[in-house]
């Protein structure tokens, strides 16, 4: 997300009341080589988040040793999702996960079950001739059980005179995800970490570089997708991150990845009406482009590639909707694939869901643009 305010966020886990279970709410290093100008990584048509395998995160008793069940605290899509939105234009499928629930012991072994949804997943992406983006949605941090209490621990932060979670346990992770995912033909690409925030200075450039040497060491050839600091903003991007690409890669394919939401503190939970908020904002139209600007610019000033790996508006609302056209349409100019959030079965009401069958789905004016202009678009 987003968010200028890390204690505001979005409740990314709005399907978990669908499950019967409360609403959550989520919680300068080595220098790079300029890349040239590189050759576009596989043209697909917009991409889209199919949510689920991350929920219930956030509930008070999550932690690696309580990571919930399948079908209660968090949900396995099914093959018909995929179907529906390959219909609507979809080929890219991002897909969120807990380390929780793949690594219950920092360290350990990998859970067979975990592996097998993300598999799983990929299989169902690509009987609809799509492919899977694998999304770690941990925001730099890992939930151990402490004295049978749930504790959230962010990457290499010094508690009592130790660091429980290093950047070293985070490449351990992708060296073991990279064994068990690389040969998936259908996998597009590692998400190292989902909106990394509130780390020391210069921990996300040191914990990203590890990661992706750990995935390439295993000769693992796989795009990787390298989250911006602070939320991933796409409006503070050249504030929170160094001035130039900060990942070492040889095989020269690294996507920086921005997020972007339109409401008034950028968290996308869209609190006030779209009328609420032009009354407090008269430049609300402008708002988009210019909390894009920023990471574009970035990227077109190093010669990198980019993905928006998270946009969304409520969907049945025109007023937000019409605000798409512009901001795609920069998008696409520069180059940039973009990922709506979010689809996926367990969902309920959520606003900005664009899962078919929620909200009559395709039947509003609001939705029939929202697809001709985004699943309809080029990425």
């Amino acid at each position: 997300m987003d968010s200028s305010h890390p204690e505001k966020i979005r409740g990314l886990h709005e399907g978990a009341r669908r499950l019967g279970r409360p609403v959550p709410r989520p919680m300068a290093g080595p220098r790079a080589a300029p890349p040239g100008r590189p050759e576009a990584l596989d043209p697909t048509p917009r991409a889209i988040s199919v949510a689920g395998l991350e929920f219930g995160s956030e509930l008070p008793e999550f932690c690696s040793e309580n990571p919930g069940k399948s079908g209660q605290e968090y949900c396995v899509n099914r093959g018909r999702t995929y179907e529906m939105l390959a219909r609507l234009g979809f080929k890219t499928f991002r897909i969120p996960f807990r380390w929780e629930r793949v690594q219950p012991l920092l360290g350990g072994p990998l859970d067979p079950d975990a592996i097998q949804h993300l598999r799983l997943q990929a299989s169902l992406a690509a009987k609809v001739g799509g492919r899977a983006l694998f999304d770690l949605h941990n925001y730099g941090r890992y939930v151990q059980s402490v004295g049978g209490a749930p504790v959230e621990y962010a990457l290499d932060k010094e508690v009592e005179g130790r660091i429980p979670l290093s950047s070293d346990d985070l490449a351990e992770l992708w060296a073991r995800l990279s064994f068990a995912l690389c040969g998936l033909p259908e996998n597009a690409g590692y998400g190292l970490m989902n909106e990394p925030h509130d780390l020391g200075e210069g921990v996300w450039v040191n914990a990203s570089n590890k990661a992706v040497q750990a995935i390439r060491s295993g000769g693992d050839t796989t795009p990787i997708y390298v989250s911006g600091d602070s939320w991933a903003s796409a409006a503070r991007w050249v504030w929170v991150n160094p001035s130039e690409p900060w990942i070492e890669d040889r095989e020269n394919a690294i996507v920086y990845e921005a997020h972007c939401y339109f409401d008034e503190d950028a968290s996308g939970q869209y609190r006030q009406t779209f009328d609420e908020e032009l009354e407090r904002d008269p430049f609300l139209v402008k708002r988009p482009l210019a909390r894009l600007k920023p990471f574009l610019k970035w990227l077109r000033d190093n010669e990198a590639r980019g993905f928006l790996g998270e946009v969304g508006v409520p969907v049945a609302d025109e007023d937000w909707t019409g605000l798409l056209a512009p901001f795609l349409e920069a998008l696409d100019q520069a180059g940039v694939q973009a990922a709506w959030w979010a689809a996926g079965e367990a969902w309920g009401d959520y606003p900005m869901a664009l899962q078919p069958g929620n909200h009559g789905l395709g039947q509003s004016l609001a939705e029939k643009e929202l697809f001709r202009a985004f699943a309809g678009g080029r990425g």
